[in-house]
């Protein structure tokens, strides 16, 4: 694994880091010795983390309240962090309405976008600016494997995760005059609260799973190494084929696969974040 300490400094910011992707790599983080500011919504799930990653790799954890999904919660990282030398930042925190898109409301369309796409693009943007003065810095922003292709009945999710791939592989080739690495990982199906309150039922759906630890590990790994990282093979195709045949093709067969899986309807479907 990079050494993160060595190539970054000793502080990280992770969004999304009381639960899944986002706190397995802050636990990879802190097991490299360093210091974490953990950004998320449940203070308590963020009190736990601090503890424990505190007691035993005895590093710093600042605990950020924040909703992503809300202004006040990028201008509250802003404000928390300008004193501090924070040398990466990894964007993990995401949420997800699948269903059919207009059977979820306009409001929950407009939070997705503003969670998935404005708040990692201000961070970007910010932290961006911040690593280029410093000379060097490391962005790891969370795609999906469903950026590849639009995805019926998760149409809106998967274009947001498009969006944040696109950027990323921009950033990447921007950026690297600057010093600054940017990796963007896209990981198929994860075991997560997000992935676990979706109304689908992915057992029907051939795509590689992965424990959000694993997903950690290839994301450090990869990590200003590679402008893209897709984990499990069979993901890998999926991803890639849309180079080799009509791009419709994926988007129907993701569509017909999805619509098989889903187990509610759109109007049972509750938002989970991460």
């Amino acid at each position: 694994m990079t050494n993160i300490q060595k190539k970054y400094g000793s502080w990280a910011l992770v969004t999304g880091a009381s639960s899944g992707i986002g706190k397995a790599i802050s636990e990879q983080l802190a097991a490299q010795n360093i210091n974490i500011v953990a950004v998320a919504r449940s203070e308590k799930n963020l009190q736990q983390l601090k503890q424990r990653l505190e007691d035993q790799y005895r590093i710093q954890v600042m605990v950020l309240i924040a909703d992503l999904s809300e202004p006040e919660g990028y201008n509250h990282i802003e404000q928390a962090t300008e004193n501090l030398d924070i040398g990466l930042l990894v964007a993990s925190a995401g949420t997800e309405n699948n269903g059919g898109f207009i059977d979820n409301s306009l409001q929950s369309n407009e939070q997705l976008i503003t969670l998935n796409i404005t708040a990692p693009m201000k961070l970007s943007h910010l932290f961006g600016r911040r690593f280029a003065a410093r000379g060097k810095g490391g962005i790891l922003l969370l795609s999906s494997l469903f950026a590849y292709q639009g995805v019926p009945y998760v149409a809106n999710y998967s274009a947001t995760k498009a969006y944040i791939l696109s950027l990323g592989e921009a950033l990447n080739v921007e950026f690297k005059p600057l010093g600054v690495d940017v990796t963007v990982i896209s990981p198929g199906l994860t075991k997560t609260p997000m992935t676990d309150n979706m109304t689908v039922d992915f057992s029907k759906v051939p795509i590689t799973r992965h424990l959000p630890e694993q997903v950690a590990r290839i994301a450090l790994n990869n990590l200003g190494k590679k402008a893209t990282v897709v984990p499990g093979f069979i993901n890998k195709f999926y991803a890639w084929e849309n180079r080799f045949i009509p791009r419709s093709w994926p988007v129907k067969l993701f569509g017909f696969l999805i619509k098989r899986a889903r187990t509610l309807t759109a109007d049972e479907t509750v938002p989970a974040q991460q």
